[in-house]
Parts: structure tokens; sequence; C-alpha cells
């Protein structure tokens, strides 16, 4: 799941020792996290319109969700000066660029099941997950 393909990469960069071969796990997680958003992006896509319940299901999920991306942007923030002297810094901008726009396209999808009297709910339950996505490009961006 997206939830802990996010959880996973947060493990990874928490654990990086900052050395090159350690971002190995970090590049191979946060292109699992990517193919993950994707396939939940066709799945949502897929899906039939949920009712109220199904629509209460969708909102607890994407709180748990805003908690772990909130939890790995963090983590990924914290290592900035890590993948500076690397030289990394530019990849990882990309990157977080890729994985909000696959995130945007995934609420997309996903808001566009939920029933109409709850679409501005569900909107206002992602946006914590893309400020967070916003204060991480903030950081990385030299501009």
């Amino acid at each position: 799941t997206v939830d802990n393909s996010t959880l996973n990469l947060q493990s990874n960069i928490a654990g990086w020792k900052g050395d090159l071969l350690g971002t190995l796990p970090i590049i191979s997680e946060s292109t699992a996290l990517l193919a993950s958003i994707n396939k939940g992006t066709k799945l949502a896509k897929a899906s039939t319109a949920v009712d109220f319940l199904g629509a209460i299901g969708v909102a607890l999920a994407t709180v748990s969700l805003a908690t772990s991306v909130n939890t790995s942007l963090t983590a990924v923030i914290a290592a900035k000066h890590k993948f500076d002297k690397l030289k990394l810094s530019p990849v990882i901008l990309v990157d977080l660029d890729l994985q909000k726009k696959a995130t945007t396209d995934m609420s997309n999808a996903s808001a566009a099941q939920v029933p109409a009297d709850l679409k501005d709910l569900a909107a206002t339950l992602v946006e914590p997950i893309f400020a967070a996505f916003d204060k991480a490009i903030d950081v990385f961006n030299p501009f």
C-alpha cells in the first residue's frame, strides 16, 4: 500500500548514515512508493463510486496516510544536509515533484469516487499531505 511504502521510505531515510551506498535502499523505496501511488490511482479510477460508509473508510485511510507522509517528508527534510553533501538534493527535488504530482492524481481519482456532499471534506483531508509536500519542496528548491 501507499502507506506502507511511505513508512518504508521514511525508515530507510531515518537510518541512513549519509553514505552513497546507503542511498540505494532509499532510491529503491522511493521508486516503490511512486509505483504504489500510481497503482493506487489506477485502482481508484477503476473503482465504482463509494457510498457514505465507503467514504468513511477512504477518509480514515487518508488521515493515516497524511500522518505517514508528514513523518516521511520530515525525515527527508532532516536528511537534506546529507543529500547536499553528496550533491543529490536536485535529484530529491525532482523525486518530490514526481511524488506530489502522482499523489495529486491519486487524490483526484479517489475524490471522484466519494459522494458529492463529501467532496469538500475529501479535499480538506488531503490538504496536510500537500502542505507537507510543499514544505519539503521549498526546502529542496534552490530558488
